[in-house]
């Protein structure tokens, strides 16, 4: 059931293992990534409690799940890979003769094209986000997202320099690909890798490989134009009102940034309009334009 996709030979450390997990055989093929940075660690618990679900339900169709492709990274809590310091997802789709991540990632996008695939991330180590799926505002995925029954799905235009990131390659590759994002880097949030995990089955049974769990609604369908990024006007210590997940009306007190020394207000964070908060703050020392909270506009 586990199996090397590919492996390197590490001086004073050991074998890196890039490992799969294989369940069932034939079409259709979902293939589900975490741990592309190794600070982010609700992708591994989600993909392992999946995982028990395939051992109890076979699937009709291939599940390859790969829940540490930054397996080293993992183990020290560090966001880029150990060898070279950089971020494998921003390597793809690789060099087989390149260095070390960049031959890491050629491994794992050779071996992962599916017909639907899947990367799993934690928000960074600063901040909360809401299980959410992230997906291309071009692509044809959205029945898929919506299939997952996570609370938010937000069709994104584009960004700058994400070319070299797995999704795209996938979906230049031909797939039907999209991001999963929730909770927090550097922790984990049992109650957010059960709602991805749940999600993913409800993936599934979508296409037809396993029998669906309940659905769920979607909270909020989103583009760009609905999401309001509030970053703070000067540095100083933020202390939030609100959590992700909370309801707010325009005016809503959802933070101060006060001084770190005497606490004297700086600044007053509020709703400009009625909504939603998706991503949270939770790491208080900010600096000027940093990012605060987003919320999702009703």
């Amino acid at each position: 059931m586990v199996e090397d996709i590919y492996t390197i030979e590490v001086p004073f450390r050991g074998t890196y293992r890039l490992q799969r997990l294989r369940f069932g055989r034939g079409s259709p093929r979902l293939v589900v990534v975490g741990g592309l940075h190794g600070n982010e660690l609700n992708s591994v618990y989600a993909l392992n409690l999946l995982a028990s679900a395939l051992r109890a339900q076979a699937p009709s169709g291939t599940v390859d799940l790969i829940p540490m492709a930054n397996a080293f990274g993992i183990e020290e809590g560090r966001k880029l890979g150990p060898f070279d310091d950089q971020d494998l997802n921003h390597t793809f789709p690789g060099d087989p003769d390149g260095t070390a991540m960049q031959r890491v990632a050629h491994a794992l996008f050779q071996a992962s094209c599916g017909d639907v695939c899947v990367d799993l991330h934690s928000g960074s180590i600063l901040v909360d986000e809401m299980p959410q799926v992230r997906l291309s505002a071009k692509g044809d995925e959205l029945d898929l997202a919506r299939a997952m029954g996570l609370p938010l799905v937000w069709r994104r235009q584009p960004r700058t320099g994400e070319t070299a990131q797995l999704v795209d390659c996938w979906r230049a590759a031909g797939c039907q690909a999209f991001r999963v994002t929730g909770g927090r880097g550097a922790t984990l949030d049992k109650a957010v890798g059960a709602t991805i995990a749940l999600g993913l089955r409800r993936l599934m049974g979508s296409m037809g490989m396993t029998r669906p769990p309940a659905p769920c609604p979607v909270l909020a369908e989103v583009t760009d134009e609905q999401v309001v990024v509030l970053r703070c006007g000067t540095g100083g210590f933020f202390v939030p009102e609100v959590s992700v997940g909370d309801h707010v009306t325009s005016g809503h007190l959802l933070g101060r940034v006060v001084a770190p020394v005497g606490g004297a207000t700086l600044e007053e964070v509020r709703a400009p309009s009625t909504g939603i908060v998706v991503t949270s703050r939770l790491y208080p020392m900010v600096h000027a334009q940093e990012l605060l909270l987003r919320l999702v506009v009703l």
